[in-house]
């Protein structure tokens, strides 16, 4: 059994249905079965405890909804309705109106009355239970909508927030290391990973930055790799001004140079380079990030969760699984992004 809002009725609309109904029903009495216009308008108000049965049945219909036999009940309801609304209009007028062949034509127009009572009724009763169902099916729809929302916003969060734990442990042991041999480079990375983890979380409630402030962030993520690494990393980025106000996801760039400094540094010990290039490309904005690669020197595990993570993210934001996509060859593996224009 489904419990549900009474359907709100607007006064106004509904009095000028009863009004139409009253001038219509007595208009059709007098010109078609020659009553004066007296006992046609006295007819046609008293008759239209039709309407009120009809607002009745609106209510018990929307406001009382069973699971099962629901037409049945409907069924029943226009049938005791459409009876009582007219019987009661009948002794009424027979009590208002003693004329003997109004009296006549009451008693003669009494089944017909009867039948466009309950014809009227349950129509309006047939009417009122696709509504309501309509009504269920929308509500459930957009719960179920939200619902999906919620559950794509707390995955996003979840993954905005995702970091490779081996970064933060490195980090740790690369602290560890220096705060024998090189206090102050200790205290300098210790204080950029602060940095680097308080804006993180500050990000958390930003889902959508500027390129420009993206590239801020990357600054002070790779100001702790390359004190963990020293003179063997350098990253050169290549953005154009213009696109630097371009709008994109937070947090979009760090898993992927993340990702390239796991596997460009991997199993060597000189220096390596990794490329950031970002360029419009059409309507998008295409990033491409190379790092040295080396297909012999790379641990079986594969990428971890950055790229998964990534493209799990974009999947979410855009519905696309083609804006991340790789491309090996002998030297170099490089990651292509394209950021569709927000909409």
């Amino acid at each position: 059994m489904t419990i549900s809002k009474t359907l709100p009725i607007s006064r106004l609309p509904l009095a000028g249905v009863v009004l139409l109904w009253t001038v219509g029903y007595a208009a059709g009495l007098h010109y078609f079965f020659k009553l004066n216009w007296g006992t046609a308008v006295t007819d046609s108000a008293i008759f239209n405890l039709l309407t009120v049965s009809a607002v009745v049945l609106m209510n018990t219909v929307i406001g009382y909804l069973p699971r099962t036999g629901i037409f049945q009940m409907t069924l029943g309801v226009a049938i005791l309705f459409a009876f009582l609304s007219q019987w009661l209009a009948q002794q009424a007028t027979i009590q208002l109106i003693i004329e003997p062949d109004y009296l006549a034509f009451l008693n003669q127009s009494m089944p017909v009355r009867w039948a466009i009572g309950f014809i009227a009724l349950i129509s309006i009763g047939i009417a009122l239970i696709f509504y309501s169902r309509w009504r269920e099916l929308a509500e459930s729809k957009a719960r179920e909508t939200e619902t999906q929302l919620i559950a794509r916003d707390a995955e996003l969060h979840k993954l905005q927030l995702q970091l490779q734990p081996h970064f933060l442990f490195n980090s740790l042991n690369s602290i560890n290391a220096l705060i024998l041999v090189k206090p102050d480079d200790a205290r300098t990375m210790v204080q950029q990973l602060s940095d680097f983890l308080r804006l993180t979380i500050s990000r958390a409630d930003e889902p959508w930055i500027t390129l420009a402030q993206e590239l801020a962030y990357l600054e002070t993520y790779l100001s702790i790799e390359k004190v963990r690494f020293g003179h063997r990393l350098e990253i050169q980025v290549h953005v154009s001004e213009e696109i630097k106000s371009v709008v994109i996801p937070t947090l979009i760039l760090q898993p992927l140079l993340e990702n390239a400094i796991k596997f460009g540094l991997y199993g060597t010990t000189g220096k390596i380079t990794i490329q950031l290039l970002a360029k419009q490309h059409g309507s998008d904005m295409l990033i491409e990030i190379s790092n040295p690669y080396d297909a012999d020197m790379q641990p079986a595990s594969g990428s971890g969760f950055g790229l998964s993570g990534l493209q799990r993210r974009l999947y979410l934001l855009y519905a696309r699984n083609d804006l991340l996509t790789t491309n090996r060859t002998a030297q170099t593996f490089t990651v292509n992004l394209i950021i569709p224009p927000r909409t």
